[in-house]
């Protein structure tokens, strides 16, 4: 009887369930142990036990109850998509996507193994993948909050920015208790060029957490971009104050100085010690970033022009040349975000 389809409002109703599901941690462990106890019975426990692991984050125990769940009733798809949420929370991927796939066969038209899938694939960066998976999970459950969110940032990898917006607006209407859906949606916005809705996105979720360096920052390029260049800066200088040696939001409040006709006086006007302690603190992190990321090859560049040619000088003219074509091309970076 362990391999036949087995489903908890099969064999069990609404009220057994919740009977069992509110059963004291003592009472359940009891009853597990109890040898006189029914497969099923048995089965739903372990299923049970292992949700409210997972709802805990306990998830070794998690995956340990859904095997055994799987050993008495291998054939209960919601056995294996439980097991399949236990191994994406465990980020054992692959794995979730086979346990997905075997629901799947058993059920379907099972909504929580397709939702489940597409966050696994999601995860692999399978993102077309991912969303064929959560259109499937839509179709089956339109209000399932999570199959839109995890459908917003697969389309979003697309570069599908406009779909995702829609998607996203679908999931925060779902729920508001996933805040940092208003950041995903911003860089979606800011790739269509809807700076304004990109940055009341990005205020939504700075609002709940405003400690997002990174969100700071990706403000302040879409502040630039309005050409509002005070704003702008004010908006790196956060990201900063969070994270002092972030060196693309320096990259960035630099050259949109450089861009405001105000890099000259930052560095050389009369400063408070505090201004002259963030210009120093700047400087330093410019600094940095050129001897991690460019000196290595400077010297190795000039290393081999000085063994082929014998002459420091000419050394040291070509791996000057090569650090300016490297500072060009930082600034035509900078100047495309």
């Amino acid at each position: 009887m362990g391999d036949l389809p087995m489903s908890w409002h099969e064999d069990f109703s609404e009220a057994d369930y919740q009977y069992y599901w509110h059963l004291p941690p003592e009472a359940r462990s009891e009853m597990l142990a109890d040898e006189q106890i029914g497969e099923s019975l048995k089965a739903l426990l372990l299923y049970q036990q292992g949700r409210q692991a997972l709802e805990s984050n306990d998830v070794n125990t998690a995956i340990a109850c859904f095997v055994e769940v799987l050993a008495l009733k291998p054939g209960w798809h919601d056995g294996w998509a439980g097991h399949a949420a236990a191994l994406i929370k465990a980020g054992e991927h692959e794995g979730a996507i086979a346990s997905c796939t075997r629901a799947l066969e058993l059920a379907p038209e099972h909504a929580e193994a397709w939702s489940l899938q597409g966050i696994a694939l999601s995860r692999l960066g399978r993102y077309e993948a991912s969303a064929n998976s959560c259109d499937r999970a839509l179709e089956l459950q339109p209000d399932d909050q999570q199959a839109w969110s995890t459908l917003s940032d697969a389309l979003n990898h697309q570069g599908r920015y406009t779909e995702a917006v829609v998607s996203y607006d679908k999931a925060l209407a779902l729920s508001s208790d996933a805040p940092f859906l208003w950041g995903h949606r911003g860089t979606a916005l800011q790739k269509l060029g809807r700076y304004e809705e990109a940055i009341a996105s990005y205020d939504k979720l700075l609002q709940a957490e405003p400690t997002r360096y990174k969100l700071w920052h990706l403000r302040g390029l879409a502040m630039r971009k309005l050409r509002r260049f005070d704003a702008a800066i004010a908006s790196f200088d956060e990201a900063l104050t969070h994270q002092p040696d972030f060196y693309p939001a320096i990259r960035s409040k630099l050259f949109t100085l450089f861009q405001a006709g105000q890099l000259w006086r930052y560095v050389m006007g009369d400063k408070t010690l505090a201004e002259r302690g963030n210009l120093m603190n700047d400087l330093r992190h410019v600094l940095d970033s050129v001897v991690k990321t460019k000196l290595p090859t400077l010297v190795v560049i000039a290393l081999v022009v000085l063994s082929s040619t014998h002459s420091r000088v000419t050394a040291l003219a070509i791996a000057g040349v090569f650090l300016l074509i490297a500072a060009i091309g930082d600034l035509i970076a900078e100047s495309q975000r």
